[in-house]
């Protein structure tokens, strides 16, 4: 699994692009239009740190940021063409390594994982050992 971060951070810093970037992009996708505020909150990280991205994107012109005509204080992020094009490229090149990294499996297999991940990423409460696993197995 490390590997396979590791090409998918590999074909966004060939792009020219960090992990960040490519996430604040994808909410923006989804979004359309967005404050940096809401940015954070999707992101889970501080408006800070969505405003050290957005100057890089911004300088590299694949974001917009425009102050709305009702509220001067709040500051709209959007998205320009250039950008839906980097994305596009980006996101088909991820496919293609998870294509190949799954090759070999078979659907049953990639369901099950599918399954297991989304139990992971739930957020549900799980008891926390007494022990450490290992420990548990040793016994």
């Amino acid at each position: 699994m490390a590997q396979l971060h590791g090409c998918v951070r590999g074909a966004f810093a060939e792009d020219g692009m960090s992990v960040g970037q490519m996430a604040l992009l994808r909410a923006l996708i989804h979004r359309g239009t967005a404050t940096p505020k809401d940015l954070a909150e999707a992101l889970s990280v501080t408006t800070g740190n969505i405003t050290g991205l957005l100057d890089k994107l911004e300088a590299a012109g694949l974001v917009t940021r425009k102050r709305s005509a009702e509220d001067r204080r709040v500051v709209n992020v959007q998205l320009t063409s250039k950008a839906r094009k980097r994305f596009e490229k980006v996101r088909r090149a991820s496919v293609d390594m998870l294509s190949e990294a799954f090759d070999g499996w078979t659907l049953p297999e990639i369901a099950q994982l599918q399954r297991l991940l989304e139990k992971l990423s739930s957020g549900q409460p799980r008891g926390v050992p007494s022990r450490r696993p290992a420990a548990r197995l040793r016994q």
